[in-house]
């Protein structure tokens, strides 16, 4: 009997140990995710500031073709000011070209705010790749980190399930049963130890006839 005790006890330990490894075991997926997630993240970082730095090239070759079209009219517009032959004529050419001065200049001012825009992102993007490289080496050694944990935890859930599938085998079908039936509705706990009429795990008081 006693020696049955003693199977059941370490069984038990077995088993809440094997529980624990399994749980760790079961996460390792989940942490992996999330340092995968996080390289991501910083991944999208540096995408995104060159899309922004490749959309803000196109603006700024736009409003140099504006710039450049302003000019081409403004030198038609002042070519044709000795072509006109009445005040009425001339002074409506003058307006026109005072437009697209004014055209121009509204122009000239988005390609110099574009040009400081893109010095700005070209400052993101050098940024955001030091942030990449540094995520890259940290998740790097948290992945290798991590697969080393997974392998030594699987290592010692094999050994503890080898030692329990042992002292099953050594315990009698009919006490197994009740052990399996009790723990499973304590949450892995069939057996606790009494001390002073008080159970040492869930701290019930114990009428002293049981007790003894």
């Amino acid at each position: 009997m006693l020696a049955d005790l003693q199977r059941l006890i370490d069984l038990q330990q077995a088993d809440l140990r094997l529980r624990d490894l399994e749980h760790k075991i079961a996460l390792f997926p989940q942490h992996r995710a999330q340092a995968e997630k996080e390289l991501s993240e910083a991944r999208r970082r540096v995408e995104e500031a060159r899309n922004q730095h490749t959309e803000n090239l196109k603006a700024r070759k736009k409003l140099e073709l504006d710039v450049q079209q302003f000019e081409e009219r403004l030198d038609k517009h002042r070519a044709q000011v000795y072509e006109v032959k009445t005040n009425e004529a001339y002074r409506a050419l003058q307006e026109e070209i005072a437009d697209e001065e004014k055209n121009r200049a509204r122009a000239e001012e988005r390609v110099l705010e574009v040009m400081i825009a893109d010095e700005e992102l070209e400052g993101q993007i050098k940024e955001a790749e030091a942030a990449l490289k540094q995520v890259e080496q940290r998740i790097q050694g948290v992945l290798k980190q991590l697969g080393e944990e997974e392998v030594a935890v699987k290592k010692d859930a094999a050994e503890v399930t080898a030692k329990r599938d042992e002292l099953r085998s050594q315990i009698g079908e009919e006490t197994l049963v009740m052990y399996d039936r009790i723990a499973h509705a304590h949450g892995g706990i069939a057996l606790a130890e009494a001390r002073d009429e008080v159970c040492q795990v869930c701290r019930i008081h114990i009428r002293p006839q049981t007790f003894a």
